[in-house]
């Protein structure tokens, strides 16, 4: 199987499918003279992004993600500056032609800003799940079997958490 991939100055060349990802992806970096650590990745002429950049099994046969004999177009993913906070943001979608329909651009920036928005969503819920100490307001007992504050004359407190019991009493005087 194969595809027509454009780039350039509607400049175009076919790649066979029946590879991995990861050499698809290393040859168009060869074919094209980009740097081996370029992001790179593959939309159709419609704009929809095959984000095989992403792929968790870069061993799969890129046939399994690309349809034969379709024209895909070639398109670097810019980052955040390395070593900064935002290194791994997700920046813009760039398709390697020289003069890109204005369509084409807009259906890219909405997809690279989708993208960018689940990643600092995902990034969020990871951070809500990190546990975090906190110091308890209970008075533990020490080792001798006695809480440090019984030395000390206090004030009682109430309960941390309410019983059942203590919901109907309230009811009761209500």
């Amino acid at each position: 199987m194969f595809v027509f991939i454009k780039h350039g100055d509607n400049q175009q060349f076919l790649l066979n499918t029946n590879c991995s990802v990861l050499l698809l992806l290393h040859y168009i970096r060869h074919k094209m003279g980009l740097s081996k650590t370029e992001t790179i990745d593959l939309c159709d002429e419609m704009g929809t992004m095959k984000f095989l950049f992403l792929t968790k099994t870069p061993g799969d046969y890129a046939s399994k993600f690309l349809t034969a004999r379709n024209t895909y177009y070639i398109c670097r993913v810019d980052r955040g500056a390395p070593g900064t906070r935002l290194e791994n943001a997700y920046k813009n979608f760039v398709p390697l032609l020289k003069n890109p329909d204005p369509e084409l651009l807009e259906v890219l920036r909405a997809q690279c800003d989708l993208l960018e928005k689940n990643r600092v969503k995902m990034i969020r819920i990871q951070e809500a799940k990190k546990v975090i100490p906190i110091e308890s307001t209970a008075n533990l007992p020490s080792k001798s079997g006695r809480s440090e504050e019984e030395s000390t004359p206090t004030t009682r407190r109430s309960p941390l958490f309410k019983t059942r019991a203590d919901f109907l009493k309230r009811d009761k005087h209500h």
